[in-house]
């Protein structure tokens, strides 16, 4: 069962709260605002006949949207806005908001609580002469910037891999900025349209007043520093990328170059040992079954071993 809360005001300015069994009781109000939680479809049908709203678009609210939505219809408009959920370890867990908006009515929809929506309520006893327009308005002000402790939350964690990518990389720290990554690609798909959204919803003037349009074009100044501060620390995500695959590359070059090292090191001495290997004794020296022949052959390959080492030493091969 769907819990329903109604506010309206009437046309001596009094605020009055309800539910939807007073829903006939608001009608001439000034402007009514009714919200709706969570999505219920007869709930949804009995408000479609009462504000006379589109079929199309109680479909949209009725499924939940990939992607923010806006659409004008004679009457009114429809936003569906999609905002990210707070979370203990920086996952992308986004919630969706619906919103039909006319010259005098704000029907919300929302599957789960949505604090910032509560926000509103509680100040509406406050300012209470406040229009539908500016109702909408405060709450989609109050989700834009719920945005931006995330999107720095994620900044910071890109900082802290990147310091750790210059000191020891590890693919643990590959794994994280793959997600961070995911994550900001993921919220630019949310956002960019959010722009557009609200560019179509502060042009609609049957509906947005002159002094709330520019509040609308406040917010889309926010969500244009929000899409700046994602593409900054998509770049900075980039780059550590860089510096880890650079990192990478360059530990296995160093590790390549030491390992030729030391095959070079061994080459002349594999050769003798070869060559002392064949057991023919006649034109050898020294002779292998000498006295001193086992000293003089392994003498001989330490002094190549050691000038070799140090002449790589000296060339910074090793």
């Amino acid at each position: 069962m769907a819990t329903v809360n109604l506010r309206w005001m009437d046309s001596s300015g009094v605020l009055h709260s309800g539910d939807l069994a007073q829903l006939p009781d608001s009608r001439g109000a000034k402007w009514r605002w009714v919200d709706v939680m969570p999505v219920e479809e007869d709930t949804l049908r009995q408000l479609a006949v009462e504000f006379e709203l589109h079929p199309l678009l109680v479909e949209d609210a009725l499924h939940e949207q990939p992607r923010p939505k806006f659409d004008s219809f004679p009457d009114g408009s429809f936003i569906s806005w999609l905002y990210v959920l707070p979370s203990v370890d920086s996952q992308l867990l986004t919630g969706e908001i619906d919103a039909f908006i006319g010259s005098d009515y704000l029907i919300t929809v929302h599957g789960a609580e949505v604090p910032q929506v509560l926000d509103v309520f509680q100040e509406l006893s406050r300012q209470p002469t406040l229009g539908t327009d500016w109702l909408l308005h405060a709450i989609v002000d109050r989700l834009v910037d719920s945005l931006l402790p995330y999107v720095d939350e994620l900044g910071d964690a890109l900082d802290d891999i990147e310091d750790r990518l210059l000191d020891r990389p590890t693919t643990d720290d590959l794994q994280k900025l793959y997600t961070i990554r995911r994550r900001l690609v993921s919220l630019h798909r949310i956002i960019s349209p959010e722009r557009d959204l609200i560019r179509g919803l502060a042009r609609e003037r049957n509906i947005v007043s002159e002094d709330a349009y520019r509040y609308f074009q406040d917010v889309g100044d926010h969500l244009a520093h929000v899409e700046d501060s994602i593409e900054t620390y998509r770049d900075v995500g980039a780059a550590a990328m860089d510096i880890y695959l650079s990192a990478q590359n360059n530990r296995m070059n160093e590790i390549m170059k030491q390992l030729t090292v030391v095959a070079t090191i061994f080459m002349p001495l594999t050769l003798i040992s070869g060559i002392y290997g064949m057991n023919l004794l006649r034109g050898m020296w020294p002779v292998p079954t000498g006295y001193w022949s086992f000293v003089l052959v392994i003498g001989s390959m330490i002094s190549i071993a050691t000038a070799m080492s140090l002449y790589f030493r000296r060339k910074q091969w090793w």
